[in-house]
């Protein structure tokens, strides 16, 4: 088995058969190997086989993708078409994932989205919340959350700010925690960026590429950093860039849009939209991005300052 901490202290571990590596690399964040689970740690286990627990008759309680969800209790089973299936003990602090042998493609991706769920419940239980977010580091050491829906600018917005001398946790799923000087942080699940090929051009080419952040930006990356506040962008490609700011109700409920396995887990749930509360305090703006600030990082930010 490939043993990967997810967490910086341990608290959370991923534990990969050899058989499902090649499926399961697609959502493997880029992190160090170095690091040694905790005592008593949540355990992820993703193994190959036919699998693990069968779709009750009952509607789901949560989907992603195409990927569902059950949950009863301090238990929940996960399955797709694809033969995927999955089974969390929330109470134990574990989850089985089976994927059917040599399953690439659809497999693949379930198994990506089977991953978030199972993380994302069990981050619950240790009240942090995973967000469908960035998060960049601005000069002053602190992180902005860039939250938004695929396609709402995160990544560019990510790698324009490294382009200015930013740094950066992550460009797609952020985990929050209080730490427990009781300091609201981030935490990163940093994978390879996926950009517009147009992008460092100024013109959009409407199809995308990937890019590691360790090569392009080495030395840029920082596992966990103290919260600044949000940002939510979204692409006015025909307007300048802008920012406005937004009261905490509205940054809540665009948070919660980015945190749907929230309220499935009754046993977490209170706790962590007290966190997502917290979050949603700080200084919150809508971030419309133009064109103008497409290739011009220092445009950018000036915007943010």
């Amino acid at each position: 088995m490939t043993v990967i901490s997810l967490l910086h202290d341990g608290a959370l571990r991923l534990e990969v058969a050899p058989a499902v590596m090649p499926a399961a690399s697609f959502w493997i964040p880029l992190l160090p190997r170095d690091t040694v689970a905790a005592p008593g740690a949540a355990v992820v286990c993703v193994r190959a086989s036919a699998g693990v627990a069968e779709a009750p008759g009952a509607p789901a309680t949560l989907h992603v993708q195409e990927v569902a969800a059950w949950l009863s209790g301090e238990r929940a089973s996960l399955a797709a078409a694809s033969g995927l299936a999955g089974a969390v003990d929330l109470g134990a602090g574990r989850a089985e994932l089976a994927l059917p042998p040599a399953d690439g493609g659809q497999g693949a991706a379930d198994l990506a989205s089977g991953l978030t769920m199972a993380t994302a419940l069990l981050l619950g239980r240790m009240g942090r919340a995973l967000a469908h977010s960035a998060a960049v580091v601005g000069p002053g050491g602190r992180a902005w959350l860039l939250v938004g829906d695929s396609h709402a600018g995160k990544s560019t917005t990510s790698a324009n700010l490294l382009q200015a001398g930013w740094r950066y946790v992550s460009d797609d799923q952020v985990v929050l925690y209080r730490a427990a000087d009781g300091e609201l942080r981030a935490e990163g699940w940093p994978r390879p960026f996926h950009l517009d090929e147009g992008w460092e051009g100024g013109a959009p080419l409407h199809r995308r590429g990937t890019t590691d952040p360790r090569e392009r930006w080495p030395g840029r990356w920082t596992r966990t950093a103290p919260l600044a506040g949000l940002l939510f962008p979204r692409v006015e490609a025909d307007r300048p860039t802008a920012r406005a700011r937004l009261p905490a109700s509205d940054a809540l409920a665009r948070l919660l849009r980015q945190s749907p396995w929230l309220l499935a887990d009754r046993g977490a749930a209170p706790r962590v939209l007290r966190l997502l509360q917290q979050v949603a305090s700080l200084p919150a703006y809508e971030l419309r991005l133009g064109l103008d600030t497409y290739a011009d990082p220092a445009r950018l930010v000036r915007v943010l300052a």
